[in-house]
């Protein structure tokens, strides 16, 4: 089968393209050929070698895909062969190859989402778009006319936020994103406004008329987190959901919080879903159902081969695309 291999830390340079040996179906697996994987911003962290004692290279990356179930394994059930499928393989990876061993918890059957969803869109959305419902829905909890900020507002997990929070009944949803080109999206996206995240606390505030918002979307992490509670109302609640800028943890007063009656949370998918594997497809096939039915849009940077996929990487490691890319198998 084909794949990329990551064999030693380096960036995206460091990523082979060539071939392993055909994975065969593992009991209670289902084996598919891929037809398509999400590239996300883990993999350019990978690929410079930061996670190597949680996850030791040689590997093959990839957290998301989509295709066709090509083999189902001893104790499977509710699958068949042929059917098309989006899978997340963020605890075993492997996706960015031709062939996969998946989870059947962690996957989704595309032809039962009462509507089409096409293979590219299902791979590019399924990781971030659980994260988003989750982190929306079970994290904060939104509230009918309830104020939103996004930070990171039309990347891959951030574009979702914003549109999630708006289907589940956000008032108000504001963003933040690196550049003035991107502003111009916001309507795309189902911002009220995007501010450039420079000096966004006191955006956010006029835009409030000094009262703060409900709640603090946070992908970024570094010197960003450091304002965030500045711009919650009392009650409002931070969300971390990434550290893209991959800088030093920002630690809060325990004090601070309670003086100041704000809260915080955290929502990391990948714990999640190992200890939680059935909420986690359920929650998949609830948002990708909303995906499907264009009550929400997936936007797709790009769409690169297999064997391109440094090329993918590089470009994202700029951090100047918008929505998601991905790579056709």
């Amino acid at each position: 089968m084909k794949a990329i291999v990551i064999d030693r830390p380096g960036g995206p340079e460091s990523l082979r393209y060539g071939e392993k040996p055909d994975l065969q179906p593992a009991a209670g697996m289902l084996t598919i050929d891929v037809a398509y994987a999400g590239v996300g911003y883990f993999e350019v962290l990978l690929s410079r070698g930061e996670f190597l004692s949680d996850f030791p290279l040689p590997l093959t990356p990839g957290l998301e895909v989509a295709g066709y179930v090509r083999a189902i394994g001893e104790g499977v059930e509710g699958f068949y062969i042929g059917q098309p499928v989006a899978s997340m393989t963020l605890l075993d990876f492997n996706g960015f190859a031709s062939i996969a061993n998946v989870r059947p918890e962690l996957t989704v059957p595309l032809d039962q989402l009462g509507a089409e969803l096409d293979l590219a869109t299902a791979a590019a959305s399924i990781v971030n778009l659980t994260t988003a419902y989750l982190a929306v829905k079970d994290v904060y909890r939104m509230r009918e006319g309830d104020s939103v900020l996004v930070h990171a507002a039309v990347g891959g997990l951030g574009g979702f936020l914003g549109q999630v929070a708006r289907r589940l009944g956000a008032g108000q949803v504001w963003g933040t994103v690196g550049n003035p080109e991107k502003v111009r999206l916001a309507a795309s996206f189902g911002y009220d406004e995007l501010f450039i995240r420079s000096g966004f606390a006191e955006k956010t505030l006029k835009a409030t008329g000094q009262k703060g918002v409900h709640a603090v979307f946070d992908p970024v992490g570094g010197s960003v987190r450091k304002q965030n509670l500045e711009v919650l109302r009392p009650l409002g609640q931070l969300v971390v959901v990434g550290n893209a800028s991959g800088e030093e943890d920002v630690p809060y007063s325990f004090n601070q919080i309670w003086f100041s009656n704000r809260q915080t949370a955290g929502f990391s998918l990948g714990a999640y879903a190992e200890s939680n594997p059935a909420e986690t497809g359920k929650a998949a096939r609830e948002a990708l159902s909303m995906l499907a039915r264009k009550e929400i849009h997936a936007e797709i940077h790009g769409v690169y081969p297999l064997e391109k996929a440094a090329e993918a990487l590089a470009l994202l490691e700029q951090k100047n695309t918008v929505g998601k890319l991905v790579l056709k198998i």
